[in-house]
């Protein structure tokens, strides 16, 4: 189980603080920005939804809570448009062991300091996003993080890069702008290989909320100490900081009809109202 909390710590974009793992963005020089959130949630017509070949529907159901993919899904784009594991529950409890067993990697975007979009591409955003240009392969131990232990959601902040989503991110705004994700829907991806199988997954989440987009010092979060301090819930049951994935994976199960996955809601207080919102779903697996 602890290999499959590191990767979905690994999909923290996917997830809940989201960010990207990935080498250290800002050791160059050069300046780029995000667009602010007016922008960012609504541009799935761009690179994202304009180059992903033809949907397997018809591109108008809901795109989160079906196993239906969108034009921005990019269908036709390995591991798309396969989803029979997802479908069969033998199929899911073998993909289970892979990822609780074997070699996990994050792919992402290498990193362009004179790309002004980079971090809206490295995050996943809708519009940003191409999976062809994800060709880096990353391990926990390449962002400075054991691989033989579950890191935590403040891990992933403090040492992952977890946080360059935010609005208006650039490479100024390290150790002063990380956040919460702006509003809008994000897929990210990565490879399990086990016992000489890969197996490649395509994840999508949709973020929502009154601090989707803010930064951790605007919402008077302190991410050394403050993330511990939040309320999740999972699927609307509260879950502890350090068992929100475990929680997650529980969730998951197959169905013919709805992507695997969970609903994360993030609360500053007991009772208080959700702040942040994140649907997130494996809507494609391949194996080779």
């Amino acid at each position: 189980m602890k290999k499959l909390l590191q990767l979905l710590l690994m999909l923290s974009v996917a997830l809940i603080l989201s960010g990207c793992p990935g080498d250290d963005d800002n050791d160059d020089g050069n300046s780029g920005t995000t667009t602010d959130s007016g922008d960012s949630g609504g541009d799935s017509g761009d690179a994202g939804g304009d180059s992903g070949g033809d949907s397997t529907g018809d591109g108008n159901g809901s795109i989160s809570g079906n196993l239906v993919l969108q034009t921005a899904d990019f269908s036709s784009v390995t591991p798309c448009p396969m989803q029979d594991i997802l479908t069969d529950a033998s199929a899911i409890s073998a993909l289970r062991t892979a990822l609780e067993s074997g070699t996990l990697l994050y792919l992402d975007v290498p990193f362009n300091g004179s790309d002004s979009d980079i971090y809206r591409k490295k995050c996943g955003l809708e519009g940003f996003w191409n999976p062809s240009d994800n060709t880096d392969e990353i391990s926990l131990s390449a962002i400075g993080l054991d691989p033989a232990d579950a890191p935590n959601i403040t891990d992933l902040v403090l040492f992952g890069n977890a946080g360059i989503c935010a609005d208006g991110f650039n490479n100024s705004s390290f150790g002063v702008g990380e956040g919460f994700p702006v509003a809008g829907t994000y897929r990210k991806e990565i490879k399990a290989a086990h016992q000489g199988t890969t197996y490649h997954l395509r994840f999508r989440a949709v973020v929502s909320g009154s601090s989707a987009g803010n930064t951790f010092t605007s919402e008077g979060i302190t991410p050394s100490t403050g993330l511990r301090t939040l309320i999740y819930s999972v699927d609307g049951a509260v879950t502890p900081h350090d068992g929100v994935f475990s929680a997650l994976v529980n969730a998951m199960s197959a169905s013919t009809s709805a992507a695997p996955g969970a609903t994360i809601e993030v609360r500053k207080s007991a009772g208080g109202a959700v702040v942040f919102t994140a649907v997130i779903e494996v809507i494609c697996v391949s194996t080779s």
